[in-house]
């Protein structure tokens, strides 16, 4: 039988008694049960000390505000889904309470009429749901909170798109919202080649509670998808610039609306497009590429174009309720210098009275070096003299074969002197030896610029002969402009030997080699091959048959 004594307090008759205590605690702390006192009629039954001691700890729970992305990684210019989370704790969030966000332009939030905010209590039981309400005014976007009791949660869903940026800007001066770029390498991948890393955007969002007088800082992750490089492709004087996009995520998109354009500022290229119409479909991990041609004549001065393609994911879960991005991808690209110069052209042809090339046999190989070009400001280095109104320049040929196929006969490198007017034509005859038969490629022709002997700085001379040892150029007759025929035949690399067979330290100063740049020498022969037979060899063969 169960017998009330007072409010909140019931007594259990029987052999043992069990009090059930039902307080409302107005703050927080830890209580402790110091006496026990009941009152029947008349009768007041006092228990002063309870043993065993009898504490209960009373808390407050403050509010919080959780976001997170509904996704493994965020996605920079596609709508992207964000989850809030709010705890209510000891707060009872009101009619008319709402969320200030304070964002910058390029973290836009995405209005859907279909967003809606659930209440729930904290074990998940859902008690209501209601449309959700998103006002915005220049940087700051209010969205109202559904009343809620304390101790509850409030979850609600937004789109959000943060725009790729142009250039990539400098780190933040404060913690305000802010953009902040910063490249990041892709989470772990199963059985699959390392990618490149990908540039994030940290976006920082200042959040202001009803709860709170300070503001809370949210800091947003976005990845961007893609990754570009460029190159120049040559045939002649011809140029192409072909541009490689990479698709670094986990989502497939479509390009669309690619172009190439000229921000030099100065008499602009319109470029050529060799790409076909309508979309390209790149997935996770793959290449897509796009050519354009440069058109003629070519400007002696450097280039620098902006690449820029649109995007849109493929059907996914990443959908949002705008798919199209604002802002297209974009990738600068520059070039110092890109006109061609010089046309280098090989040709092997077999011996005298031999039709086609055989394995061991020398075979005579002519290189062709051709001025394409007039005086160019590019030119005007160390290496050009004029004489009578006639420019000449010095370069450096090398013959090398790293495949090993051939054997150089003779002096494979050499100091020519090349008048620099267009179609002016220098050529240099040696001969080879192919090791190997079947279809051989040429060897390669490398072009250098040769300037005037540097003065070596007092105390480097031992230096400076010790760099000449390990860079030995093979044959370079630094007395002559041109290369003379002749010499023994001997294989690539070995060394040259005098009168005591030992090599001499060159007499200082030493000369120097200027690589051209990218473009600038076009070698007609690169990819080439020449089909060697193999040698005749008699063989007997003897088979006994039982």
């Amino acid at each position: 039988v169960w017998v009330s004594v007072c409010a909140g307090v019931c007594v259990c008759v029987g052999v043992t008694a069990t009090v059930f205590v039902f307080v409302q605690a107005k703050e927080a702390g830890t209580y402790t049960l110091r006496q026990l006192c009941a009152t029947v009629g008349r009768i007041h039954f006092t228990l002063p000390h309870i043993y065993p001691i009898v504490q209960y700890d009373v808390y407050s729970q403050e509010p919080q505000l959780k976001v997170e992305p509904l996704t493994e990684s965020l996605l920079a210019g596609i709508s992207q889904r964000v989850r809030f989370t709010v705890h209510t704790g000891h707060y009872t969030v009101k009619s008319g309470d709402a969320l200030q966000l304070s964002i910058t332009d390029t973290l836009p939030i995405l209005h859907a009429a279909s967003s809606t905010a659930t209440v729930a209590t904290n074990s998940g039981d859902r008690v209501s749901e209601s449309p959700l309400s998103i006002q915005s005014s220049g940087k700051v976007t209010s969205i109202s909170l559904p009343a809620a009791p304390d101790y509850h949660v409030i979850e609600f869903d937004l789109h959000v798109i943060c725009h790729l940026p142009s250039t990539l800007p400098t780190a933040p001066d404060s913690d305000r919202p802010s953009a902040e770029v910063k490249p990041a390498r892709k989470g772990p991948e199963k059985a699959r080649p390392e990618l490149p890393c990908m540039t994030s955007i940290d976006q920082k969002i200042s959040i202001d509670c009803p709860w709170s007088i300070y503001s809370t800082l949210i800091s947003l992750t976005f990845n961007i998808p893609f990754s570009a490089s460029h190159t120049l492709l040559s045939t002649g004087t011809r140029k192409y610039l072909q541009v490689c996009v990479q698709n670094l995520s986990e989502v497939g998109f479509q390009l669309f609306d690619a172009a190439l354009v000229d921000i030099t500022g100065t008499s602009p290229l319109s470029f050529v497009s060799l790409n076909p119409p309508g979309q390209q479909r790149v997935q996770s991990c793959q290449l897509s590429f796009f050519v354009w041609e440069l058109p003629g004549p070519l400007p002696g001065r450097g280039l620098l174009a902006e690449f820029r393609v649109s995007f849109s994911p493929l059907t996914g879960p990443s959908s949002g309720p705008d798919q199209r991005p604002t802002r297209p991808f974009t990738y600068q690209l520059g070039l110092d210098t890109f006109c061609t110069l010089y046309g280098v052209k090989a040709d092997i042809s077999p011996p005298l009275g031999m039709g086609m090339c055989k394995m061991g046999t020398l075979c005579s190989l002519e290189v062709s070096i051709v001025r394409l070009s007039d005086l160019t400001d590019t030119d005007q280095d160390e290496a050009l003299s004029q004489s009578d109104g006639l420019c000449t320049t010095r370069l450096m040929y090398e013959v090398v074969d790293n495949s090993s196929n051939w054997a150089v006969c003779g002096k494979s490198s050499g100091v020519i002197s090349m008048p620099v007017c267009a179609s002016a034509t220098h050529k240099v005859h040696m001969e080879v030896m192919p090791l190997f038969a079947g279809f051989l490629p040429f060897p390669d022709i490398t072009l250098h610029k040769y300037l005037p002997f540097q003065a070596c700085p007092p105390g480097q001379t031992e230096a400076a002969a010790d760099s000449w040892l390990e860079n030995d150029v093979l044959a370079l007759d630094r007395g002559l402009e041109e290369q003379q025929e002749g010499g023994s035949v001997r294989s690539r690399g070995s060394n040259q030997s005098g009168g005591s067979g030992e090599h001499k330290p060159p007499s200082l100063p030493l000369p120097r080699l200027l690589p051209f740049g990218n473009g600038q020498v076009y070698n007609g022969s690169a990819r080439r091959q020449v089909l060697v037979l193999p040698t005749q060899d008699d063989h007997v063969l003897e088979v006994s048959v039982t």
